[in-house]
């Protein structure tokens, strides 16, 4: 096989490892509480990617500092708030609710670049940022309605996270003149730093978690191949590929989020959820779509 080829498997290989990590994190919930869980996943994805980090640091030019003022920004945004809000969030709602919430990231993305970049934007992109909002409504309304008690604050923790991940995409923009390894291994490092008076907190009046060789895999699969292999994995993947390509291969992250949950974990879902996870779907499509034209 050629690069690109083995790229492309690579790429299928991260987005399916990346969707189905609602399911690993609400079966990891059993022994690990939501921020403990966020800090322990967040901290091993730092230290995956420190020795990486400093040997491209080695390798680059002098006379480039570090924008830690940036940094500590998108360590608080992208990587503290994100996952305090993500796992809360994901421990009040089921996989498959908080995958298809999640599904609207493309679309949000593209709204805060409107907002803080002030990026043009089209009729067509506007419609399809509307279609993913409406159907983020509606998949709100069929929580409601859903057997397994799928939570409406759950879904707006997880909503949140979207927004905030919306930002983080948008600031981090700015940076790309650093080398996105080391300029990550410091966001991660500074979000997980940030995020540890959060575990502190919640394991302030309870014994520290003794872990199954079930909760050290569910650890081990966050903190490791979800948070730090795959970051690496899919960093050489771009290489071979363009971004607006790679962006399309995202769309299976809440396919699989959604269907893992219902096969490994038996989510129901209402019919009002699915008719908004299409929605959304749709929005994002349109909207990407939008920006493949741009782009050509």
């Amino acid at each position: 096989m050629n690069p690109r080829q083995v790229a492309i498997l690579l790429m299928v290989a991260v987005m399916c490892l990346w969707g189905s990590t609602f399911v690993v994190t609400k079966a990891t919930f059993e022994e690990v509480p939501p921020l403990t869980l966020a800090f322990l996943r967040v901290s091993i994805g730092a230290l995956v990617l420190l020795p990486f980090a400093l040997q491209r640091r080695r390798q680059a030019p002098a006379g480039l500092p570090l924008p830690w003022k940036a940094i500590l920004q998108l360590g608080s945004i992208g990587v503290a708030f994100y996952y305090l809000t993500f796992n809360l969030g994901m421990s009040l709602t089921s996989a498959s609710q908080g995958a298809l919430v999640q599904s609207c990231i493309p679309a949000m993305t593209a709204l805060v670049a409107v907002v803080l970049l002030r990026e043009r934007a089209s009729r067509l992109r506007l419609l399809g940022i509307a279609l993913s909002i409406i159907g983020v409504l509606i998949i709100f309304s069929g929580a409601a309605g859903d057997s397994a008690g799928a939570s409406l604050l759950g879904n707006t923790l997880i909503f949140l996270s979207v927004i905030a991940w919306g930002v983080y995409t948008s600031l981090a923009k700015r940076m790309s003149e650093h080398d996105p390894v080391v300029v990550t291994a410091c966001i991660v490092g500074c979000g997980a730093a940030m995020l540890l008076p959060a575990a502190a907190f919640e394991l302030r009046n309870v014994p520290l978690p003794s872990l199954s060789m079930q909760g050290w895999f569910g650890v081990f699969y966050l903190g490791v191949l979800a948070s730090g292999i795959a970051f690496l994995v899919y960093n050489y993947a771009l290489r071979y590929m363009e971004a607006g390509h790679a962006g399309v291969f995202a769309n299976l992250i809440p396919v699989i989020g959604v269907l893992s949950g219902i096969v490994v974990l038996h989510d129901p879902l209402s019919w009002r959820s699915i008719a908004g996870g299409i929605v959304v779907m749709l929005g994002v499509w349109i909207t990407g779509a939008d920006k493949a034209a741009v782009a050509g």
